[in-house]
């Protein structure tokens, strides 16, 4: 029998088909896929050594050498609060996703917020409290970080998160209600907002009447009879003078 060849051999490995048959489009989307799920195992693998190492950390002689006892008690409390959030938050997730069946009779709407209020506090466990305040807890106890993060960095970041911790707090508390009254909207009838012209009507000026003075008006009549005659007179005095310029000039002289 004759031996197989090896290019016969390679042309059969199909990883060697795929690649060298498929569009160039299609292998770097492979590739890309295959970083990804890459990048999300070395991620996972780190968050699980860091988990492993987390509760050494604030026993480890060097570390509470480095930092003090004092800085290294106030994380481990940042680490305490941020671990019992997180547990809060996904059990009352779980709570609301069990009321959630196909068999409940709960309308569009209420399923809308109920599943809203789920993937609202899922992300803010796995988003700003896993990742974002656990790495700087993480920090907080790193010699090698720089600049170095304070505890008051984790409180001050801790009291940001507590209004969103607060805001889940009010929309379960809605959610409850709505379960007591069998998943039923209660319609609040919002008062009708007055307009400011309605309160504060614009007032009108009315026109202002002025008051007449009796000796003004007598004066001003007395002035205008003055003028009035003052120009008769000053008429009468034209024609005077224009006649008696027509006498002398129709007058003749006798020698």
């Amino acid at each position: 029998m004759a031996p197989v060849s090896t290019r016969s051999a390679v042309l059969a490995d199909p990883e060697y088909v795929f690649d060298r048959f498929t569009p160039k489009k299609r292998r770097s989307s492979r590739r890309a896929v295959e970083k990804e799920d890459t990048l999300k195992k070395q991620k996972l693998d780190r968050e699980k050594a860091l988990n492993n190492k987390r509760d050494g950390l604030f026993s480890d002689s060097a570390v509470l050498k480095h930092f003090g006892a004092e800085h290294v008690a106030g994380v481990q409390g940042c680490q305490d609060l941020m671990d019992k959030a997180g547990t809060k938050l996904l059990k009352l997730a779980d709570e609301i996703e069990s009321y959630n069946t196909p068999e409940s009779e709960i309308s569009e709407n209420v399923r809308g917020d109920m599943e809203a209020f789920s993937g609202k506090a899922r992300l803010l466990v796995t988003s700003k409290l896993r990742k974002q305040y656990q790495r700087m807890i993480d920090d907080a106890l790193s010699p090698t970080y720089t600049p170095p993060t304070k505890v008051s960095d984790l409180t001050g970041f801790w009291e940001m998160v507590l209004l969103q911790l607060d805001q889940v707090d009010t929309d379960y508390a809605d959610l409850l209600k709505l379960k007591e009254n069998n998943w039923v909207e209660v319609k609040v009838v919002k008062p009708v907002a007055v307009s400011a012209a309605v309160l504060n009507p614009k007032v009108v000026n009315k026109p202002v009447v002025q008051k007449t003075n009796p000796k003004k008006t007598e004066m001003d009549k007395v002035r205008a009879d003055r003028m009035k005659a003052f120009k008769l007179q000053m008429k009468a005095k034209k024609e005077a003078a224009k006649q008696g310029k027509e006498n002398d000039d129709n007058t003749f002289v006798v020698t």
